[in-house]
């Protein structure tokens, strides 16, 4: 059985990311800063709806897959579920840049920051030049809202104490039927 992880990403750019990964990595390496760690400033919010559902809404409306990205780091201990770009158009100057983390089957993290556009500035876009962290966040939090998806924007803590009260509450009341 397929991990949610691997339904999501396109077969074959997904393929082709496997197998030229160390080269992208020696490049990156080369050239940019391979490793990136994701800033409270980029957290958009946390979508309550499957990790599978958001990111069919996401491709709906023009995001897609970004199989370069691969390194992004969270500041909790999860490994990122998805990463999406879109751009206005293919060559466009720059873009925005959605990372996904689902801690659970109900919940996603969406961090989010705007940068350069890697096909049309793959140097700058390697090096992170000019990255937007807040303007990029605050955007992606405003399309998320324009789609009728509810987020919550709290911090992780507060997130967490309500998600396991919510979680318990419902095991409690599984248990009493």
């Amino acid at each position: 059985m397929r991990t949610i992880t691997e339904t999501l990403q396109p077969d074959v750019s997904y393929r082709v990311r496997q197998r030229l990964g160390p080269l992208v990595t020696r490049f990156a390496r080369r050239f940019g800063q391979p490793e990136y760690r994701l800033r409270d400033t980029e957290y958009v919010g946390t979508v309550q709806r499957p990790l599978d559902e958001f990111t069919e809404t996401l491709q709906e409306h023009g995001f897609e897959w970004d199989p370069l990205a691969w390194y992004h780091q969270p500041p909790v201990g999860s490994e990122p579920d998805g990463s999406w770009t879109y751009q206005r158009s293919l060559l466009a100057d720059r873009q925005i840049h959605a990372i996904l983390i689902a801690h659970s089957p109900d919940y996603v993290d969406v961090f989010a920051h705007e940068e350069y556009n890697w096909l049309r500035h793959p140097i700058k876009h390697l090096r992170q030049v000019d990255i937007e962290r807040e303007a990029g966040s605050d955007e992606m939090r405003r399309w998320i809202e324009s789609q009728g998806i509810s987020i919550d924007i709290r911090s992780r803590r507060r997130r967490r104490t309500s998600h396991a009260i919510r979680d318990c509450y419902k095991y409690l009341v599984s248990i009493v039927r």
